[in-house]
């Protein structure tokens, strides 16, 4: 059966843009933060929503080079209180940087590189996709809970157990909990909240 090569990208995009980063996808994002691109174009290139490559690039930029100011004042060149900077200085005013603070939110490929003096950062895709798989591996290990979280949830949720009530019900009278049912029912069977 042929399928219409319009329809099947288009089917290609909608079902990419509901998959985790690759690590080629997150060596694209690199490019793209190199060459100054912004995050929507970023997004179109790899056919991700730009909120995806705004979290990825908040996320897992790194601080490669700290500011060497007592503040990141953007009149420091221009004090007149002779550079002792403080948060309530009548002439502080915060450093800002489009490409840094907005998009693409990194500072690799910066023209700017060598003499910015302010907080400088950059985004590696190995470090970020060696991160991710960090997570993953820990979310699927199983309980993502301290020992005092556990403690927490168990002095609410024993007591109505004993009562009969379910995990489903449970949850219905204390929203607080902030968990799904799913990953309640987990934790009993995990025996998490044993001590």
């Amino acid at each position: 059966v042929a399928i219409n090569r319009k329809v099947f990208d288009m089917f290609k995009e909608i079902n990419n843009s509901h998959t985790h980063l690759t690590l080629d996808e997150r060596r694209i994002i690199l490019t793209g933060i190199t060459n100054g691109s912004t995050k929507t174009a970023i997004a179109q290139t790899i056919g991700k929503d730009k909120s995806t490559i705004a979290k990825e690039i908040k996320l897992h930029r790194t601080i490669s080079h700290k500011c060497g100011f007592p503040l990141e004042c953007a009149n420091y060149r221009k004090c007149p209180f002779g550079r002792k900077c403080t948060a309530d200085c009548p002439e502080y005013s915060p450093f800002y940087c489009y490409r840094r603070d907005r998009s693409p939110g990194a500072c690799n490929g910066c023209s700017k590189w060598s003499y910015c003096r302010y907080n400088k950062y950059t985004y590696n895709p190995e470090k970020a996709y060696a991160d991710y798989k960090e997570t993953l591996t820990e979310a699927r290990a199983g309980v993502n809970l301290t020992t005092l979280e556990a403690r927490k949830i168990a002095q609410t949720i024993a007591p109505l157990l004993k009562q009969g009530l379910s995990p489903y019900r449970i949850l219905q009278m204390h929203p607080e909990l902030e968990i799904s049912e799913k990953t309640l029912y987990n934790y009993i069977e995990q025996d998490v909240f044993h001590d």
